[in-house]
């Protein structure tokens, strides 16, 4: 079966919010740094998620 344009770049976001939040797991809890570096790594300086009060 193929996949749609759009049902590749779905699977491709969740892929990297997934690896986003494996990361994440690996931070300490007190380390603003490591989730902010986990984030930019996986989700990019450009994605929603990462400008929104939540992932401060």
């Amino acid at each position: 079966m193929v996949k749609s344009v759009m049902e590749q770049q779905q699977a491709g976001t969740w892929d990297s919010v997934e690896a986003c939040l494996e990361c994440i797991t690996t931070c300490s809890v007190d380390d603003g740094e490591c989730v902010t570096t986990c984030v930019r790594t996986h989700l990019g300086d450009e994605e929603e998620l990462w400008t929104s009060s939540l992932c401060l």
